[in-house]
């Protein structure tokens, strides 16, 4: 005479009647289904926010490093040498260089100017009534670095780098919440979909 396999339940289970053991898997099911609902869907305005501070720093790191390098390369090209009187070397709230102003003469005029910046900022150890060796645009005179940064331009300043560390952080962000919110939006479809045939077979 055969024996009848027994089907294995598994933990608190094994001692529960069949109907027991059934409810008690519904209600299981229904308490993890409850769990996923109450996990927040990222709204997207959230994730448009992200993509735009993505834009709007990407777009900031272009605007320090490309128009600092169409300098130096136009002064490397076409600028002319010559010695600057600092007229003004303040200090911004940070104890960083400031609008660093000069006095130069272009042929039979006196320039006063503000030093151009390279990635947002100015070199250091420049103080009032001192001379430094600039180098201007003939085409521009308010055009000006310092010769020695024309020569040899900062590799990286401290506003690049911000821009440089946060533009990944931001499109990093954008993307996970953009497929967090897909696979939730899908798993709560699905379950829909499960829930509506169920209903369909019980009628």
């Amino acid at each position: 005479m055969a024996k009848k396999k027994r089907t294995r339940r598994s933990g608190n289970d094994r001692n529960l009647p069949p109907k027991v053991a059934e409810q008690k898997a519904r209600l299981d099911a229904s308490r993890r289904k409850i769990n996923r609902m109450r996990q927040p869907v990222p709204k997207r305005r959230a994730i448009v926010t992200l993509f735009a501070l993505f834009i709007f720093t990407s777009g900031g790191f272009l605007v320090f490093l490309l128009p600092s390098h169409a300098l130096v390369s136009d002064l490397r090209s076409r600028g002319v040498a010559t010695w600057a009187e600092v007229t003004s070397a303040p200090r911004d709230k940070f104890g960083s260089p400031g609008n660093i102003k000069l006095r130069f003469d272009v042929g039979q005029r006196e320039v006063d100017t503000t030093l151009s910046d390279w990635g947002g900022k100015r070199p250091g150890g420049l103080t009032t009534g001192t001379t430094v060796s600039v180098t201007y645009d003939p085409h521009d005179p308010t055009r000006v670095l310092t010769t020695a940064w024309v020569k040899h331009p900062p590799a990286m300043t401290l506003p690049m780098l911000i821009f440089l560390v946060l533009t990944p952080f931001f499109l990093a962000g954008a993307i996970f919440l953009t497929v967090l919110r897909h696979r939730l939006l899908a798993a709560r479809e699905q379950e829909n979909e499960q829930e509506n045939e169920q209903e369909g077979e019980l009628r």
